[in-house]
């Protein structure tokens, strides 16, 4: 994803626990959530691409509990990516790759990827603008095989609308730095989702006011 220099500081709450690694306690709450979800839609054998994986603490958990599943992690910042990297020397899971340098973002990022079951974004789609948004859509659905699962999480509006004080403030201290950026509304994401080949599956609603969208190929 775009490195944005102007985010609030809620935005990223990683801290440096050393030996180049980064811990987000967002990131430990959450996955047991978004695990339960994904053993409902991720297929039994394949290959799954995790774009923006921050710290690493969600593709290291998810690779050790799909040990069936080949797991990439990927993202832009070099200090995620050597995050990622530290916590993968840590296991012993063969299943999870070296983390990818990858901006979902800009035009054909896809060309340098291609063929996977599943393709997941946790997080990611507040901080970035609506145009990239599409990029990273459009791209996805190149690169994902026939049957495979488009997968997000994290906050959006419904229907246009921010449904908690907590979505209120964090989407408008967003939008104070980079207008370009916050929440994106749940209709847009299924009208971007369709228009790219792609057919929504479920929207499901997650603790903490977040949701789940599932797309299938």
């Amino acid at each position: 994803m775009p490195q944005r220099e102007k985010l609030p500081a809620t935005a990223s709450q990683a801290t440096d626990i050393g030996m180049k690694k980064l811990y987000s306690d967002s990131a430990s709450r959450n996955a047991p959530y978004i695990l339960e979800v994904l053993s409902e839609y991720l297929p039994d054998k394949g290959k799954v691409l995790e774009l923006a994986s921050g710290t690493g603490q969600h593709c290291i958990y998810f690779s050790e509990k799909f040990s069936n599943l080949e797991w990439q992690p990927s993202d832009i910042d070099k200090q995620r990516l050597e995050s990622i990297e530290a916590y993968i020397q840590e296991i012993t899971q063969a299943n999870i790759k070296r983390p990818l340098l990858i901006d979902a973002t800009v035009e054909k990022w896809d060309t340098q990827i291609n063929n996977y079951d599943a393709i997941i974004a946790i997080n990611i789609l507040h901080l970035i603008s609506f145009k990239e948004m599409k990029s990273l859509i459009r791209g996805s659905s190149s690169a994902l095989n026939s049957n495979g699962y488009l997968i997000f999480y994290g906050p959006f509006m419904r229907g246009s609308e921010l449904t908690s004080d907590e979505d209120i403030k964090f989407h408008s201290s967003l939008v104070a730095c980079d207008p370009e950026i916050g929440y994106k509304d749940d209709f847009d994401i299924l009208d971007e989702i369709e228009a790219n080949n792609l057919c929504p599956e479920a929207v499901i609603e997650m603790p903490a006011n977040n949701l789940m969208f599932i797309a299938k190929k």
